[in-house]
């Protein structure tokens, strides 16, 4: 059975301001084995036809975002959401911006939630619609504070895109900025909010300059644990990815590993990392002989893991399996193709087909 945080919780994640209904969403089941039936995909009524679960909190709220903003086959734009499956969604758009009218947002994405029960911190990126720049936020007590790293603004350059991907209890938030090249770089930044304000004291920016992997043409750091490791992926000039996991300086990222995904004994060609958590799991997906499968790493071995009714036929530019967050509980979200017509995200409580004791 689909497990259920407290009633009401969802109407009370982002403030006084936001409200929820127990909107009837598409739930069906997608395990690939239905006498364990732990996944299940979870569409947005407001776009049925492409949704994207992109982050799990210890406490099985979801955050993402429906629209995919592809015309003329979906041109709805992207809508961040709050979820607590399985049908409370919040209908806060993320654009409480402070302070009030500083920006307009044309679309967002929800894309990272920490792990505090009570007013969990919620990181993401927006578009101005007066500029058509993005933007990082987070999101604190209802508020959201546009969070730019000043390496990837203007007048350097031209048309900035910046986003936030992951954060922990801390407030530390990891995420890109993208150079006139389009090439993305990878930062992690500390904010110190003082919540009595509604203003931000501080932010300090770390970089993860490319000379930190060798051939590095990109990299983007897509989460950070409670206990400071960050976890992402670099691209190499063959536009290829390959994942990495480091410790959070003062000044820099330490101890940093590079790995490749390998799948009974086979190497993939390109490995993208988008979450891991305070257990040392890691989560992404891989590209071999020219297929996208999620992937689960955990007590020392990768898993390939694809949802029953996941296709290599592209649709609204998903092709295959995303895994894009992992929980200290196991449960991962994310999305994929149904090689139809749409992009369904899933939430899976026991993804490797057995139940720990995690607690």
């Amino acid at each position: 059975m689909l497990r259920k945080a407290k009633t009401g919780l969802a109407c009370c994640l982002l403030g006084a301001a936001v409200f929820c209904t127990p909107t009837v969403a598409n739930a069906w089941y997608c395990s690939n084995n239905q006498n364990k039936n732990t996944c299940f995909i979870l569409d947005n009524p407001g776009d049925p036809n492409f949704n994207q679960l992109l982050g799990i909190s210890n406490h099985q709220v979801i955050v993402g975002y429906f629209g995919a903003n592809m015309a003329p086959q979906d041109p709805i734009a992207n809508n961040g959401y709050v979820l607590v499956p399985p049908n409370h969604y919040s209908v806060e758009n993320f654009t409480n911006f402070t302070p009030p009218g500083s920006d307009t947002a044309s679309q967002t994405q929800a894309i990272g939630i920490s792990n505090r029960e009570i007013f969990p911190a919620i990181v993401g990126f927006y578009t101005d619609a007066n500029t058509t720049f993005t933007h990082g936020f987070l999101d604190y007590f209802g508020v959201q504070y546009p969070i730019d790293d000043p390496k990837g603004t203007s007048p350097t350059i031209t048309a900035p895109v910046q986003n936030l991907l992951g954060v922990n209890r801390y407030n530390e938030a990891a995420g890109f900025w993208t150079d006139n090249n389009g090439k993305e770089h990878g930062f992690v930044v500390r904010i110190d909010i003082d919540v009595s304000k509604s203003s931000i004291n501080s932010l300090n920016f770390i970089e993860i300059p490319l000379t930190t992997f060798n051939g590095a043409v990109a990299t983007q750091a897509s989460n950070i644990t409670d206990d400071h490791i960050v976890c992402g992926f670099w691209t190499d000039g063959n536009a290829n990815n390959h994942g990495f996991v480091g410790l959070l300086g003062d000044s820099s990222i330490t101890h940093v590993f590079s790995f490749d995904v390998k799948i009974y004994g086979t190497t993939a060609t390109s490995t993208s990392v988008f979450g891991c958590n305070n257990r040392g799991e890691i989560v992404g997906n891989f590209i071999l002989s020219n297929q996208t499968h999620g992937f689960i790493f955990t007590h020392g071995r990768f898993i390939q893991y694809d949802p029953k009714g996941s296709s290599q036929t592209t649709i609204l530019g998903v092709q295959g399996t995303f895994i894009n967050a992992i929980n200290d509980k196991g449960n991962i979200v994310g999305f994929f193709s149904d090689g139809v017509s749409k992009v369904d995200g899933f939430v899976d409580y026991n993804p490797l087909g057995y139940q720990e004791d995690r607690d």
